[in-house]
């Protein structure tokens, strides 16, 4: 609890010193104090859900997973979505899908804290994943979350196309939100490494575009292409403590903290399309 009192202090103090800043804009530095001030209530929020329900998580695709009682252990502060389960649902069909569908190998690409690496080994134990990440606290979070869940998972730096070199016959799936350095990843020299795989790319503005608008061209020959846009769903319910609480809780539940819309490319292998 003491770290996650000196998080929302500095988020506090944060919302506090821009409101004081007068600068050309005051539109954008009241938009960024009330992103800081949201942020203060989301970690009580957190932590009210943590003391009254536990740290499991609520309910989705991964209903049940021990998480982080801490939300200073989660990246890119996006608590509340996580363990109430309503994170990125609009993958959630996607997530369900493979159930069925079940790949050889999950490579979860830019796996932060390892939500998604070690959902997916739950969900499908005999499937090997590897979790990719190029900052080393996200590769010790991921870590602690796997033997926090017992379950084995391999934490790795950065990803490479050239990973995929002699895996033409697996089915793969690759999950990857690397913050808009997916142009460099996955470009025209190297696209034809993923033509048997299934993907997931959160997509994001960078210096030369929306990786929404570029990465489809790339992927057109090979790949069938669904735009996914984040709109929301009001289908999962808070924990009862929340509920009972106040409407601005409830939405601040399932605030994803996201400055922009980042929405997701879901491509299909056209071999494999169903």
């Amino acid at each position: 609890m003491g770290i996650s009192l000196n998080l929302l202090e500095r988020y506090r103090k944060s919302a506090i010193e821009i409101l004081q800043f007068k600068s050309s804009d005051p539109i954008l530095d009241l938009n960024n104090a009330l992103r800081r001030l949201a942020t203060v209530r989301s970690i009580l929020i957190y932590n009210t859900i943590i003391e009254n329900e536990g740290s499991k998580i609520f309910q989705g695709p991964f209903k049940g997973m021990n998480f982080f009682s801490n939300p200073a252990d989660i990246s890119e502060g996006c608590f509340v979505p996580k363990i109430i389960g309503s994170y990125e649902s609009e993958l959630h069909p996607f997530i369900e899908d493979l159930k069925i569908n079940k790949p050889n190998i999950i490579i979860n690409i830019g796996a932060a804290e390892g939500y998604y690496s070690v959902g997916l080994k739950l969900m499908l134990e005999s499937t090997d994943v590897f979790a990719y990440d190029i900052d080393p606290k996200a590769k010790e979070k991921t870590l602690e979350l796997s033997q926090l869940n017992n379950v084995n998972i391999s934490c790795r730096d950065e990803f490479l196309s050239s990973e995929l070199d002699g895996l033409e016959k697996k089915d793969i799936f690759i999950l990857c939100d690397i913050e808009g350095s997916e142009l460099n990843l996955f470009n025209k020299d190297e696209i034809i490494k993923y033509q048997n795989c299934r993907l997931i790319i959160e997509t994001h503005s960078t210096k030369i575009g929306h990786s929404k608008d570029i990465l489809p061209n790339l992927f057109s020959k090979t790949h069938d292409v669904q735009l996914i846009e984040q709109k929301g769903s009001d289908s999962f319910e808070v924990p009862e403590i929340i509920s009972q609480s106040n409407h601005l809780d409830i939405l601040l539940s399932k605030w994803e903290c996201r400055t922009h819309p980042t929405p997701w490319l879901v491509l299909t292998p056209k071999n494999k399309a169903v």
